[in-house]
C-alpha cells in the first residue's frame, strides 16, 4: 500500500511538471507572438524619427505644474499675445490673433515640435532658438521656421537640454532603424554589431531604455537583446520617442 502510494505521488510530481511545462511554452509563444505582432505594426508605417535638433534647447509644458483652465501664451517681437491655448476637460483650444481653433481641426497651422491636443495626454514641446534675461524664442511653425517667445518667468513652462529631453521622453520606450542603426555591443561606430536574423523581415526594433551615455543608449529589445545604439547622430536625433502612454 505504501509503495502504491509513493508511485502515485511520483506520478502526481510527473503530471504536474509537464503540466507546468505546456503552460511556460504556451506563456512563451504567446509573449513570442505579441512580440511578432508588435513589429509587424510599427513595420508598417514610415519610420519617423524625431528629427533635427534646433537651437540650444526645448521649451515644454511643466506636467507638475497645474495648466487646465489656464492661459498658455506665446508672444510676438512686441511683446502681445501671438497665440493663446487652453487646456480643458473635454478640448484643446488654440488661438492665433484672431481665429481660434478646436481640437483635432486640421486648418490649424500651428505647428511646433509636439502639439498632443488630447486634454488627457496633452503634449506641448517648442524648439528653444534663444534665451534672453525675459524671454526664450522658440519655433511655432516647423516647416516655415516661424518663431515666437515665451516669457521666462512664465511657470507653466520649462527649459530642457536636449540631453534631458531625451532621457525623459525615452522612459516611455523607443523605436529605433536596425538596418541604419544597429544593436552594438559597446557605444562606439567602431563596436561589434549584435546580429538578429529578424532584421531581414523587420527594419524597426522597439525597445526600453536602460541608460544615456553620451550620443548612445543601452537599450533592451523585445528580443532581450541588450546593446547599444545611438539616439543622436550630428544634429539629428535617430530614434523615434513616444509622447504617451
Amino acid at each position: 500500500m505504501r509503495v502504491f502510494i509513493e508511485n502515485e505521488k511520483f506520478i502526481l510530481v510527473l503530471f504536474m511538471r509537464f503540466v507546468f511545462t505546456i503552460l511556460y511554452m504556451l506563456i512563451a509563444l504567446t509573449t513570442a507572438t505579441a512580440q511578432k505582432n508588435d513589429l509587424d505594426y510599427i513595420n508598417s508605417y514610415q519610420f519617423e524619427p524625431d528629427g533635427p535638433i534646433r537651437g540650444i534647447g526645448l521649451i515644454e509644458i511643466d506636467s507638475e505644474r497645474d495648466y487646465l483652465g489656464k492661459d498658455l501664451i506665446i508672444y510676438d517681437n512686441k511683446g502681445k499675445p501671438k497665440i493663446t491655448i487652453r487646456v480643458t476637460d473635454n478640448d484643446v483650444t488654440t488661438k492665433l490673433e484672431d481665429k481660434s481653433f478646436s481640437r483635432n481641426n486640421d486648418a490649424n497651422p500651428f505647428n511646433p515640435r509636439q502639439f498632443g491636443d488630447n486634454p488627457d495626454y496633452f503634449r506641448l514641446i517648442f524648439d528653444c532658438t534663444k534665451s534672453t534675461n525675459k524671454y526664450y524664442e522658440v519655433v511655432i511653425n516647423q516647416k516655415t521656421s516661424e518663431t515666437g517667445f515665451i516669457k521666462r518667468a512664465d511657470s507653466l513652462f520649462k527649459f530642457e537640454t536636449v540631453i534631458e529631453y531625451v532621457n525623459d521622453w525615452t522612459t516611455l520606450g523607443l523605436d529605433f532603424d536596425r538596418i541604419e542603426n544597429p544593436l552594438r555591443q559597446e557605444p562606439s561606430d567602431n563596436a561589434a554589431i549584435i546580429l538578429n536574423d529578424d532584421p531581414k523581415k523587420y527594419k524597426i526594433w522597439r525597445a526600453e531604455k536602460i541608460e544615456m551615455k553620451g550620443d548612445w543608449l543601452k537599450i533592451k529589445t523585445r528580443d532581450n537583446e541588450e546593446g547599444w545604439i545611438r539616439w543622436r547622430l550630428d544634429d539629428q536625433i535617430v530614434i523615434k520617442m513616444y509622447f504617451a502612454c
